[in-house]
């Protein structure tokens, strides 16, 4: 059903509507709990879960287990690429959003903070900026006048994930559609960020349905709007990023579809989609990328060197070697 539906959430709605529910758990205190539909966060635990395929995870290790697997190899390496083409996407979709915060975010003298960047050895570093600090009124300016635009994002939508995951299927959901529908303000503090939510029904009655603090420190020191970063350690503009990321879409989804027989060769993919097949087949071997090499490209901290030519030449099979290749380690 998951890969028919191609969403996490999708399947939850799926599942709620033909009346399948989770089985009750037993507390340690005795007390029987039971819920009335699937979670998007335990539908996706069950789908990565490799005890379905008679492996063991322990201690970050793969071992085989001595069960028998009820599940065949090839339909559960599909879902693992669908998946990690979900997540392609949803990276994808966070970077070409430039300020989601826009509107939503203050220092904690009620002055909104706008986005800004800045340019720095071919790097775009984003900010947001107190108002006042951006009309020269110094002595209004909050106790924070600037933050790291990706950190504070970073931080202010996992935090709403945490929160109102019970209520909605946001595995999905890009960071921008997040903060829309769920944030009424940030106010951004020395050592702290305050987040308010609207109420479940949208915000119509003004009142926030939850107020809550998380602890944030800004990071580095500021100079004129850049935090500074040696030049040995500058990361991938934004426009190779988004190139990077897409490509990477685009291999998962041609492995999940000769998994799953829905194209039966490379020639094919090649053939209907007007790619030489020596070009998908470079590209395919994205497919199998490194997690940690997936995030780094998504949030923007990948070396400045890697390019789509050099991740597609003789890329190792193993995660670890792949990501000391192309300078993880």
């Amino acid at each position: 059903d998951y890969l028919r539906l191609g969403s996490i959430g999708e399947l939850a709605a799926h599942l709620e509507q033909q009346g399948v529910k989770p089985r009750p758990r037993l507390l340690a205190n005795g007390q029987m709990i039971a819920a009335e539909r699937f979670m998007v966060g335990p539908l996706a635990h069950i789908l990565k879960n490799r005890f379905y395929i008679g492996e063991i995870a322990f201690q970050g290790e793969i071992h085989k287990g001595e069960h028998e697997p009820l599940l065949d190899r090839a339909l559960f390496a599909a879902v693992q690429a669908r998946l990690a083409e979900g997540k392609a996407h949803r990276l994808l979709a966070r970077s070409q959003t430039p300020a989601p915060l826009m509107g939503l975010i203050f220092d904690d003298r009620d002055n909104p903070m706008s986005p800004s960047h800045t340019n720095k050895q071919g790097v775009r570093y984003r900010y947001y900026v107190s108002h006042a600090l951006l009309q020269n009124r110094k002595a209004a300016v909050g106790s924070t006048p600037r933050v790291c635009a990706p950190d504070v994002e970073a931080l202010v939508a996992g935090a709403i994930r945490a929160e109102v995951d019970h209520l909605d299927q946001l595995d999905e959901v890009p960071d921008a559609k997040l903060f829309q529908k769920h944030l009424r303000r940030v106010t951004v503090r020395a050592n702290q960020l305050d987040i308010e939510l609207h109420s479940l029904n949208g915000g119509s009655d003004g009142a926030p349905a939850k107020r809550f603090k998380i602890a944030f420190t800004p990071n580095g020191p500021r100079r004129k709007g850049v935090t500074h970063r040696p030049a040995s350690q500058s990361t991938i503009d934004p426009e190779t990023r988004d190139t990077l990321l897409q490509a990477i879409a685009r291999a998962q989804r041609w492995m999940a579809s000769l998994l799953t027989g829905e194209c039966a060769s490379f020639e094919d993919i090649a053939a209907s989609e007007n790619l030489a097949e020596r070009y998908v087949r470079r590209v395919a071997v994205l497919a199998c990328l490194s997690p940690r090499i997936i995030s780094a490209i998504g949030d923007g901290t990948a070396p400045a060197d890697l390019t789509l030519s050099r991740m597609t030449q003789a890329l190792p099979h193993v995660w670890r070697d792949q990501e000391a290749l192309l300078g993880f380690a």
